[in-house]
C-alpha cells in the first residue's frame, strides 16, 4: 500500500513537470505571437520601427509572421539612416508570385489588365495591411477611378448613367480586374452579361425596363443589332446622348422632326434614303409601288418614330413589327400580316395593304 502511495505522487509530480513545460511552450509561443513573429535586430523586432505596415485591420500573412519571407538582409548594416539593410527576395510581381502561384496561371489568359500585365501589383493591392477585403487599397468604383477617371467625371455630366457602374458592387459585377477570356475584362460574354440583370422587369424612378430576357425567349426574330451584343446600340456606363444610355441619338416619344441628326442610332446600320427618298424602288421593301412608306411616316416636322411601329429588340415577324405601342396612357395594339408581295398593318390607322409591284 506504502509502495502504491508511493508511486502515485512520482506520477503526480512527473504530470505537474509535464504540465509546467506544456505552459512554458504555450508562453513562448504567444510571446512570439505577440511580438508579430518578426524577426529580431538585438532587442526590437521589424515592427518595433515600422508599426505603420501593421496599423491596418487585416495583415498579410508575411506581414504577421515573418518580414524575411519577402525581405531579406543584403548584408549592409542596418538600421542606419539613408542606408537600406534589405532587399526583396524577388522583383516586382515575381515575389507576390513566390506564394500566389495559382493567380500567375490565371494571368495567362487572353486579356490582362495593364497593371498586372505591368506586374504593378502594389498599384491596387496593399502589401502589409488594409481595411478592405483582398488587400485592396480602396473600394471599388473608387479604386478604379484611380486610373479611369473619365468615367467618375462622366458620371457628373452625362444624361444617363447605369447604375452598376457607380454603385456599391460597381465595375466587379461586370469586369474582372486581372485578366478575363473575355473582351475589355468581361467576366462573360457581353449578351449574356446584361441579360443576367435584364431577365426580370426593372422598376427605378418612375420607369419601367422590360424584361428583355423574356422577351428574346419568346420571340422569333431578334434584331441583328443585338445578335451577338447589346453594347451595338447602348454604352454600358453612361450616355451622353439621351435617357437610355444609347450610343447615339435617337428620339424618345411618339414623334419628332424628321432629321437625319435625330436618328444617327439607326442610321449607322440603316440607309439614310429610307428617311430622304420619296420615291424608291430599292432603298426599302416598306413602300406602295415607288412610294417610300418610311419616307411618308418620319419625313416631317412631325414625324413617326420608329418605335411607333418597331420593337428594336426582338417580335414574332421578320420586319419588328411590336404587338403593342405605348401611346400615352394608352397600350395600343398593332395587327400586321406580311404577304410576298407587301402586308396590312392596322393600329394607328384602319386597315391599310401596301403592295410593291402594282
Amino acid at each position: 500500500m506504502e509502495s502504491q502511495k508511493k508511486q502515485s505522487n512520482r506520477n503526480l509530480n512527473f504530470n505537474f513537470i509535464k504540465f509546467q513545460w506544456i505552459i512554458l511552450f504555450i508562453c513562448l509561443v504567444l510571446t512570439q505571437i505577440n511580438t508579430l513573429g518578426q524577426s529580431k535586430l538585438g532587442g526590437k523586432t521589424c515592427i518595433d520601427c515600422h508599426k505603420e505596415t501593421v496599423k491596418k485591420d487585416v495583415l498579410h500573412g508575411p506581414t504577421a509572421t515573418d518580414c524575411t519571407v519577402c525581405h531579406v538582409p543584403n548584408g549592409e548594416k542596418h538600421p542606419l539612416e539613408n542606408v537600406t539593410g534589405f532587399k526583396y527576395l524577388e522583383e516586382g510581381a515575381n515575389l507576390c508570385y513566390s506564394c500566389h502561384e495559382e493567380t500567375k496561371t490565371e494571368f495567362k489568359k487572353r486579356y490582362v489588365h495593364k497593371p498586372v500585365k505591368n506586374g504593378k501589383c502594389a498599384e491596387c493591392h496593399e502589401v502589409h495591411s488594409s481595411n478592405n477585403k483582398n488587400f485592396i487599397i480602396e473600394q471599388s468604383p473608387a479604386l478604379c477611378f484611380t486610373c479611369h477617371d473619365d468615367f467618375e467625371k462622366a458620371e457628373k455630366t452625362s444624361i444617363s448613367v447605369h447604375k452598376p457602374s457607380f454603385d456599391g458592387k460597381s465595375c466587379m459585377i461586370c469586369h474582372t480586374p486581372h485578366a478575363s477570356s473575355q473582351k475589355r475584362l468581361l467576366v462573360e460574354n457581353s449578351k449574356q452579361l446584361c441579360l443576367n440583370c435584364h431577365n426580370k422587369t426593372i422598376e427605378e424612378n418612375d420607369r419601367k425596363i422590360a424584361n428583355i430576357g423574356k422577351q428574346l425567349d419568346e420571340s422569333s426574330h431578334i434584331h441583328k443589332a443585338l445578335k451577338k451584343r447589346c453594347t451595338s446600340c447602348h454604352n454600358a456606363h453612361f450616355s451622353k446622348k439621351n435617357e437610355q444610355l444609347l450610343k447615339e441619338t435617337y428620339p424618345l416619344g411618339n414623334y419628332a422632326k424628321g432629321l437625319e441628326d435625330n436618328y444617327t442610332l439607326c442610321f449607322n446600320c440603316h440607309d439614310t434614303d429610307l428617311l430622304n427618298l420619296k420615291n424608291t424602288t430599292t432603298a426599302t421593301e416598306f413602300r406602295d409601288g415607288d412610294l417610300n412608306l418610311h419616307y411618308l411616316h418620319l419625313n416631317k416636322d412631325k414625324g413617326r418614330t420608329c418605335t411607333n411601329c418597331h420593337d428594336v429588340h426582338s417580335a414574332n415577324n421578320t420586319k419588328l413589327i411590336a404587338k403593342t405601342r405605348k401611346f400615352g396612357r394608352w397600350n395600343m395594339p398593332l395587327k400586321y400580316s406580311e404577304n410576298e408581295n407587301g402586308g396590312t398593318c392596322t393600329g394607328c390607322h384602319k386597315a391599310l395593304t401596301y403592295k410593291r409591284d402594282k
